[in-house]
């Protein structure tokens, strides 16, 4: 733990020198300058902030913290703007969940956990489809939904998506069950499901 520690200490540095810099350079940057690097400098301010939630996640997965109780509502809404940054432009994300419903968490576990799976879902752009006996790569952004519910089993959540299945076994998919565990809840991926791409976090 200490070693870990001191890695993501010192990765945080490094990514506040980054964002102290972006944020010099589009101030400094006359006009027409920045015409043209524009792009570049947004899609430099985007990796960084992409960084900044593969640190949180990380961070999340290592740190050991006592559990507690959190509204539903608050950890969604943080696990989103975790997710936005790496999930891809065009995704769609939105959410119905029992707001007020008491969820247990581990410091950040949880919405670590949920910003896991949107980008793992986020990120899964291709679609297989047979057309005249052959098969065909569709490229399209998911339209990824997270829903909740609460019943005799206990609090179910889903994070669900019209898009493609990500690849088995992928790294973010291991992270999801690592912090599934920390929380004690059971963990159903996509590549574990009888159809379609989602991600369930079952609590007892």
């Amino acid at each position: 733990m200490p070693v870990w520690n001191g890695i993501l200490h010192e990765f945080r540095n490094h990514l506040t020198v980054l964002t102290a810099v972006t944020s010099e350079l589009r101030a400094e940057i006359p006009p027409a300058l920045a015409l043209r690097v524009g792009d570049a400098l947004c899609e430099t301010e985007r990796t960084v902030q992409g960084l900044t939630s593969l640190l949180a996640l990380v961070d999340a997965s290592v740190r050991a913290v006592e559990p507690l109780i959190c509204e539903l509502g608050g950890v969604v809404d943080r696990a989103i703007r975790l997710a936005i940054p790496a999930a891809g432009r065009r995704v769609s994300i939105t959410a119905a969940v029992p707001r007020q419903a008491g969820v247990r968490n581990c410091g950040a576990a949880l919405e670590c956990l949920l910003a896991t799976a949107l980008v793992d879902l986020g990120r899964a752009h291709v679609q297989h489809l047979q057309l005249d006996g052959k098969n065909h790569e569709i490229a399209r952004s998911p339209r990824i939904r997270i829903d909740a519910e609460v019943g005799r089993r206990g609090l179910a959540i889903y994070v669900e998506s019209d898009g493609a299945r990500p690849a088995s076994g992928s790294w973010r998919a291991l992270l999801a069950a690592e912090l599934a565990g920390k929380l004690g809840a059971t963990l159903v991926c996509p590549s574990d499901a009888a159809e379609g791409a989602a991600y369930v976090v079952q609590f007892r």
